[in-house]
């Protein structure tokens, strides 16, 4: 029986179909993967930048601004208004002024917005503050558009005090001007810019063919004699001859023009160039 039972079983087994399942492994297939997540992402990133960039050309200026500068100042909060004295929009924290207990940071500055009518710090370097004044005493109060700050002092001196009219040549009063001018140098350890300028019609008598020239010669006739006389080395001193370039007063006028004509000094710590 046992013989049998085998039999019929072995018997079965032979005819029971093989069935073979195959596992499929991974995701979605063909279009249904999932690569057009990121090709659609992108595409969304460029239709923002594109509607971005259309909405701000077509913004005002006060928005273009507002923009402009959180991109260039992101530390910098920054408040919509105008200033009464100016047609530009301010920035909270770009200017600073002197106030009481607002917001106080270093130095007791603080944001001028928050303050009323605050009263601009002006840095002025005793030294340089000094030198301006001695300058100006030197110079029997002659010299004009001074100008100090942290990194330098400038002033002019009139052509009529140091030339003959439309020449280079030195006058004969102009050496008592040049040598306390060499004094005061004498003393200073910066660098100093010699720099001519003219109207714009200069009279000029001589050879030279323009401003450019004319006002260089002067400069370097300048720096030539506060050599000479030991005043300061060469190696600190620079000649420039800017011609008419650079004008501080109207040329529609006798006094005007005289103003323009001009030696500028400029004394700083910075090397010349």
């Amino acid at each position: 029986m046992a013989n049998e039972a085998v039999a019929k079983l072995d018997k079965s087994a032979k005819k029971a179909p093989i069935i073979i399942k195959k596992i499929k492994k991974g995701g979605h297939g063909g279009g249904h993967g999932g690569g057009w997540k990121v090709a659609y992402a992108d595409f969304m990133t460029a239709m923002m930048c594109f509607f971005l960039v259309m909405w701000l050309m077509g913004s005002d200026e006060e928005t273009l601004t507002a923009i402009s500068h959180y991109f260039n100042h992101p530390n910098t909060p920054w408040q919509a208004g105008r200033d009464p004295s100016s047609e530009m929009v301010k920035a909270l924290g770009d200017r600073t002024g002197v106030g009481n207990e607002i917001l106080k940071g270093a130095d007791g500055a603080v944001p001028d917005d928050l303050v009323k009518d605050p009263v601009q710090r002006v840095i002025e370097p005793p030294e340089n503050k000094e030198i301006g004044e001695l300058a100006s005493e030197l110079m029997d109060g002659q010299i004009y558009a001074l100008d100090i700050t942290v990194d330098y002092v400038k002033f002019s001196v009139p052509e009529d005090l140091l030339f003959k009219p439309g020449t280079a040549e030195l006058h004969q009063g102009a050496f008592k001007y040049l040598d306390r001018l060499g004094q005061l140098f004498k003393g200073y350890k910066g660098y100093i810019t010699i720099e001519g300028h003219a109207d714009k019609s200069p009279q000029m008598s001589g050879s030279y063919t323009n401003a450019y020239e004319y006002t260089l010669a002067r400069a370097v006739t300048v720096l030539n004699y506060l050599v000479d006389k030991n005043w300061i080395t060469e190696e600190r001193m620079m000649p420039i001859g800017s011609g008419s370039r650079h004008q501080i007063s109207t040329n529609t006028t006798a006094e005007g023009r005289k103003m323009n004509r001009r030696v500028e000094f400029t004394l700083t710590y910075r090397r010349n160039r």
